[in-house]
């Protein structure tokens, strides 16, 4: 046989042995390396380095989490951090740069780079995929990995902490002040092409009976149809809206403020209570139904609070009948998750509404979310014991808000970046967004004309609810920033976040610490007598046969790539 004819058999081999490996779950790498085998190997790369640190080869490990808890703050970058603790600080009537938020005095923290496969500035769902299954993946997509159509969503699917959880026995719950539904939420769940999909309205006609919306699948598919705690806004996506329920002054602009409306006349809600049936399970609306609920004897809660997002902290409407605040929500979660006869629990908590503020320019609100994430925190803080739980606390991504000029210390947050005698700016402006227009003098201006292209600043409304601090370019939206985010730990395997680490990473510190997924093999302490629950050894036993099939057809597709 000559050689041209060896070359074309073996590509033929090759293009054979992919496709195969395509089936049977994406072992082979992409030419560009973003296959699910690719992440995962580069995450335990760098978590077996971490291992290899004095403080963990002395203690023979980073510790075992019987519990989890990760709190992500959407948009929380490190401007948003430093002035919403200024902000902390100042609405306590102190001066505010020496205010410390409750997750500052952590004694781990590193840096997450969040871009996505396919952008340098990632959206919600990439992130929230590449933290919750160990995976990074392309820009609207939520928990499958690069290799996702509208049609093939099972076989990109990749597994997540809530998935690993429950195999290992763990309660599961998410909070959220967004729809339960958005893309952060959506990814300790979901499957799906699009982050949009949260009701059938929004999936294209053509493929809407080969995908299910991202509301069924927290309904009716593991791991949401088995989660204990599931609270947020977003009635609309599961056809139980209650349009008469907080109407609000407030009407705040922008693509966040869009909802999902369910059309197929199902009630979701209605289909999770009948699906509970035998259990001891509660579906609640307001503060009050949350508040009286028992939630030391409950075993699953599903609070809806909201037909689209909840409303801005600044905003919301603390009575009774309105909805609850996050650190709330937190505090009663935490309660239900809370068992002696589990092997303990994983809970996600989103401050969501930090990111739908900044994309409006409106930092006021933006700085109010960060202060009742932190509320959040402490609350949690407060219910747990450090000795068996991981707490962390990280934000998806960053925005393009700056935090600039040279106001005196006691400054105004929100106020003047520089001394009177100058012309005044704001210590926050945005890179863009529709703060641009706000504070151009327009058709639609009062202002006149012999000020000149822009309307004075110190002359605006600036505590008016809908005020938007200038942005340097005009879009609808304001878009996220690209920089890395903090990563801040507490607890049983907190002292594996350390340095600058891609975002999967994060899946994998909860996997170690918690013994729960596929970093629980490098946790020698999740196998100890004291530890090892029954079918240990077989879930054993069953990795290492995975890894070894793994590296056979790793060496057979390394000779296909060198023809």
């Amino acid at each position: 046989m000559n050689s041209q004819r060896r070359l074309v058999l073996s590509g033929l081999l090759c293009v054979l042995i992919c496709d195969i490996g395509g089936v049977i779950g994406g072992v082979f790498r992409s030419p560009n390396s973003d296959d699910a085998l690719f992440w995962r190997q580069q995450a335990e790369s760098y978590l077996k380095r971490i291992l290899q640190y004095e403080p963990n080869r002395r203690q023979g490990g980073a510790g075992v989490a019987r519990n989890v808890i990760i709190f992500v703050g959407d948009g929380m970058g490190i401007a948003s951090l430093s002035t919403g603790r200024i902000y902390k600080g100042q609405l306590a009537g102190r001066s505010g740069e020496e205010e410390v938020l409750s997750f500052d005095h952590f004694e781990n923290t590193g840096f997450s780079k969040t871009y996505n496969t396919d952008r340098q500035v990632p959206d919600s769902a990439g992130t929230a995929t590449a933290m919750f299954t160990g995976v990074k993946t392309k820009y609207g997509f939520i928990g499958v990995d690069y290799s996702a159509t509208a049609t093939n969503e099972v076989a990109a699917s990749v597994s997540n902490i809530m998935e690993w959880a429950q195999a290992a026995g763990k309660r599961t719950g998410i909070v959220t002040t967004t729809r339960v539904t958005h893309a952060t939420p959506a990814a300790t769940f979901a499957h799906s092409f699009d982050r949009n999909w949260e009701c059938e309205a929004k999936i294209p006609a053509n493929v809407r009976n080969k995908t299910k919306d991202i509301a069924r699948q927290l309904v009716e598919n593991a791991p949401g149809n088995k989660m204990n705690v599931i609270m947020g806004g977003g009635r609309s996506a599961f056809g139980a809206a209650i349009p008469e329920h907080l109407k609000t002054a407030f009407k705040f602009n922008g693509s966040m403020e869009k909802t999902c409306v369910r059309e197929d006349g199902r009630n979701l809600v209605k289909d999770w209570l009948v699906s509970k049936n035998g259990s001891e399970a509660a579906y609640v609306w307001n503060t009050a139904e949350l508040m009286n609920a028992e939630v030391d004897d409950l075993d699953y809660l599903m609070g809806l609070f909201a037909d689209t997002h909840m409303s801005y902290e600044r905003v919301r409407d603390a009575s009774e009948g309105g909805e609850p605040s996050l650190a709330d929500m937190t505090e009663k979660a935490i309660r239900v998750l809370k068992r002696k006869h589990s092997n303990g629990y994983v809970l996600m908590v989103e401050g969501g509404r930090i990111d739908h503020a900044h994309h409006q320019n409106h930092a006021h609100l933006a700085l109010r979310e960060v202060v009742e994430l932190d509320r959040a925190v402490e609350r949690a803080l407060g219910m747990v014991d450090l000795d068996d739980t991981l707490i962390m606390v990280t934000a998806d991504h960053s925005h393009s808000m700056t935090f600039n000029g040279y106001p005196d210390r006691g400054n105004d947050i929100l106020g003047f970046a520089n001394r009177p005698d100058k012309l005044p700016y704001e210590t926050i402006t945005y890179a863009n967004g529709p703060g641009f227009q706000t504070h151009r003098i327009n058709d639609s201006s009062d202002q006149p004309s012999h000020l000149g292209t822009w309307i004075p600043v110190e002359t605006m409304n600036r505590s008016a609810m809908d005020y938007r601090h200038l942005s340097a370019f005009y879009i609808g939206d304001e878009t996220h920033g690209g920089e890395d985010v903090a990563v801040f730990a507490t607890g049983p395997g907190s002292s594996l976040v350390r340095g600058t680490f891609e975002q999967n990473y994060i899946a994998y510190v909860m996997s170690y610490a918690g013994c729960m997924g596929p970093a629980k093999r490098f946790n020698a302490e999740c196998f100890s007598k004291a530890r090892v629950p029954s079918g240990a050894t077989d879930t054993v036993r069953s990795a290492s046969s995975q890894l070894l099939i793994s590296i056979v057809f790793l060496a057979v597709a390394k000779l296909c790539y060198l023809h």
